[in-house]
């Protein structure tokens, strides 16, 4: 029988690393290595997003402007301070406050204060269809007047001239005062003028004797519009006439109706 031995080549003992793979390779393989961790855990890193460009303080009034108006009721309160101003046309009564809720486009209901022969009397008044109505501060029966004879309230909020309407078109200049905190809500401040003859027509001539200075606050979050103060630079060099109308409640439910016995 034959016999034979299988010839088998002797088996190599292992080179030193430093052989077995030259260094330019073990740093490439690191680099793959690397880059399919990377992979695994989610990928390549992401670009840093652009952040959105920051509104000019123009663009921030229009949309204060536009969001104020947007609402389809809100309570407001006005105050005046400085040189007295007249809620009739005979310069009897000076208005000290007014205080109501306003319901779009036009509606109104209000309580004014007003100090006539050393006295405070308080006059009720609804604007409702174009028409408005007023009681006696003397014997507090509801007339209804014709349009013009006293200070409507209404017309300070009309959608086409009214206060919403020009911080949306009617600053003549306007800068960022910066971001304060209003009753706990972090607000925009903006500050700039109004001509008078942009005023005027929606106060039946009691703002506007000269450019109005005026300072706005607005809600950071719903852009809606706090506080403005407006200061009727020309009326009175040493105390001039400033208007202080905060807003509040807005959305809020009115019922606006024509009085009974009007």
């Amino acid at each position: 029988m034959l016999s034979y031995k299988r010839h088998l080549s002797p088996v190599p003992y292992p080179l030193p690393l430093s052989k077995e793979v030259p260094v330019r390779h073990r740093v490439s393989l690191l680099l793959i290595i690397m880059v399919g961790m990377l992979s695994a855990c989610g990928g390549a890193a992401q670009p840093t997003p652009t952040p959105a460009p920051t509104p000019t303080p123009r663009e921030l009034s229009v949309a204060v402007g536009r969001a104020t108006q947007a609402a389809e009721s809100v309570h407001f309160a006005i105050t005046l301070a400085g040189a007295p101003v007249f809620a009739d046309a005979a310069n009897i009564f000076a208005l000290n406050s007014m205080e109501g809720d306003l319901k779009r486009p036009d509606s109104v209901l209000a309580v004014l204060s007003v100090s006539a022969g050393g006295g405070v009397a308080e006059i009720r008044t609804v604007a409702l269809d174009g028409k408005q109505y007023i009681t006696s501060p003397i014997t507090r029966e509801w007339t209804c007047l014709a349009p013009g004879s006293t200070f409507n309230p209404a017309v300070l909020f009309d959608p086409q001239q009214g206060v919403e309407h020009l911080l949306q078109e009617g600053f003549d200049e306007v800068s960022l005062v910066g971001v304060e905190d209003l009753a706990g809500r972090p607000s925009y401040h903006l500050r700039g003028t109004i001509s008078g003859e942009k005023l005027q027509p929606i106060s039946m001539g009691l703002l506007g004797a000269g450019p109005v200075a005026v300072d706005l606050w607005a809600d950071q979050e719903t852009m809606r519009a706090s506080k403005l103060v407006l200061v009727d630079t020309s009326s009175d060099a040493a105390s001039p006439s400033t208007w202080t109308i905060t807003f509040s409640d807005y959305g809020k439910t009115i019922d606006v109706r024509a009085p009974a016995d009007c």
